[in-house]
């Protein structure tokens, strides 16, 4: 049995290499119908999805069209690109890259009352991923504003481990506009479009910040060539305040220093923006 096998294979190997009707003939055995599918690189679609989406019959080989098998995948809703390779006698690998989510949008339909998350892309198209199904480690928008997005992509293209960071983000109606972007330990502020060499800066004086053990509420970037950072009050001041929580009268007062900043109370300081983006 194992020697009729061989000389099956042997004889796969040279129809292969014969001209175009080669795998049509070899379609016909039984031996190379499809019985094993591989997904590979699927994170946020169900590896089902994924078979269905190929299109197989009852009885497929090996040796089908696995470019038309490309085509009909890259149609399906999330995968960015799609190979599908034979591993014989009767195994397809199908390897895909999904479209990675920018946010997720709220109110996108994810319930019964139209609710719910949905997780979008950079253009704000939505994706057919499940939160609660696959963990979807994205920032939380009410809107999918596409000037919005466009920040939260820039910003997940400078530096992933901000974005990671980022919990929601927003649009700022209030304090010159921009965009809001919220983290554990504060609130970033930045203009659109957003230029790299802002994250950059942003992401080195908060790194400064923890190095030094100073806690901030919020960092400015929207003016050019300097980071705004406006401290959290100290116990003491709050004290001697009563009421007064972090960045309470954050616009009180006026002050120029380089960039117009507005006085607080909450103690700010103003820091350049040094070479590679860096904070002196």
């Amino acid at each position: 049995m194992k020697i009729r096998r061989w000389w099956v294979v042997v004889g796969a190997v040279v129809l292969v290499a014969a001209p175009w009707w080669g795998p049509r003939v070899l379609g016909r055995f039984r031996f190379f119908d499809v019985r094993r599918v591989e997904v590979r690189g699927a994170h946020y679609l169900a590896p089902a999805t994924v078979v269905a989406a190929l299109g197989l019959a009852d009885r497929s080989s090996v040796w089908s069209d696995t470019r038309a098998m490309e085509r009909r995948l890259s149609g399906l809703p999330g995968v960015r690109t799609a190979v599908v390779a034979r591993r014989v006698p009767s195994t397809l690998v199908v390897t895909v890259a999904e479209e990675e989510p920018v946010a997720q949008a709220v109110g996108g339909g994810g319930g019964p009352d139209g609710g719910g998350l949905v997780p979008v892309d950079d253009s704000g198209r939505p994706l057919p991923y499940d939160p609660a199904e696959v963990p979807v480690d994205a920032p939380v928008v009410r809107t999918a504003d596409k000037a919005l997005l466009g920040v939260l992509a820039a910003v997940r293209a400078a530096d992933l481990g901000l974005f990671g960071d980022i919990a929601a983000a927003r649009t700022g109606a209030e304090g010159g506009g921009g965009v809001v972007l919220d983290l554990d330990e504060g609130r970033m502020r930045v203009a659109t479009p957003l230029d790299p060499a802002v994250v950059r800066a942003l992401s080195a004086v908060r790194r400064d910040l923890a190095a030094r053990g100073q806690k901030w509420v919020e960092l400015d970037g929207r003016f050019h060539g300097w980071v705004v950072v406006r401290r959290a009050p100290s116990a003491a001041a709050r004290a001697a305040r009563p009421g007064a929580g972090a960045g309470a009268g954050a616009h009180r007062g006026s002050a120029r220093r380089g960039p117009v900043v507005r006085g607080h109370r909450g103690g700010g300081r103003v820091r350049r923006q040094g070479a590679g983006g860096g904070a002196a």
